[in-house]
């Protein structure tokens, strides 16, 4: 029986804290997952295109490969785009850390979800950053589950939380407790302490998951998720 593919909330996190550059003309935009960028937007608007898609060819599943492999995936990648007569964006992909060697990318203009699926998919990529319409909301597409950390990794996770938030995320369910791992520690503070939440203040920008929350305060949020019937995000 074949066991299905996860990527580890540590991975994830990875590709959260990824710096995403676009290199348009003399102009350098940086990306960052989670965020809102408007210069990218107007640019969407000025090309007349709906949506973008940063993607790379390099690595796949994340598995170093050597130079020549990755600039013969890179330039597949980019023949494939070609063919569908998508234009392109020169990118970078590069860990702030720089615990991994910058990855070149593209930014795909025009990409339907499904087309940017298949390339992922077709490049063996775990995820891909995904920008949806002209608000410039910078998000992270997944292409497996956030799987389960090893018991070690849970419990150096727990050990470097404030003690006050550690019954919290013991008493969270595991698709939760991995999806909330993934992010920034400021985040995993605000969703594990609902108690000390400032209803004016505007944050954050989406949820664990990924999902968008539009800009506004933690009181706007709480009435629209209402008015859907979504209360239940809310602890």
């Amino acid at each position: 029986m074949s066991t299905q593919k996860t990527i580890s909330p540590a991975l994830v996190k990875a590709y959260r804290n990824a710096h995403y550059f676009v290199h348009d003309g003399e102009e350098v935009l940086l990306l960052k997952v989670g965020s809102i960028h408007h210069a990218l937007g107007h640019l969407l608007k000025a090309r007349g295109q709906p949506t973008a898609t940063s993607l790379t060819a390099h690595n796949p599943y994340s598995q170093i490969q050597t130079p020549e492999q990755n600039a013969s995936a890179h330039q597949k990648l980019l023949d494939a785009l070609a063919k569908a007569g998508i234009n392109v964006i020169e990118g970078l992909g590069s860990d702030p850390n720089e615990d991994w060697d910058p990855e070149v990318s593209v930014l795909a203009l025009g990409l339907t979800l499904a087309q940017a699926e298949q390339l992922a998919d077709l490049f063996g990529q775990n995820a891909f950053v995904w920008i949806a319409n002209h608000e410039g909301f910078v998000n992270l597409k997944l292409r497996y589950p956030v799987g389960n950390p090893s018991e070690a990794e849970l419990a150096q996770w727990i050990s470097q939380l404030p003690e006050s938030l550690r019954d919290a995320a013991r008493g969270l369910p595991g698709q939760e407790r991995n999806w909330l791992m993934t992010v920034n520690e400021s985040e995993q503070h605000h969703w594990l302490s609902p108690s000390t939440w400032d209803w004016n203040a505007p944050w954050p920008l989406a949820r664990p998951d990924g999902c968008p929350m539009a800009i506004g305060t933690e009181m706007d949020r709480m009435f629209k998720l209402t008015s859907y019937g979504l209360e239940q995000f809310y602890p």
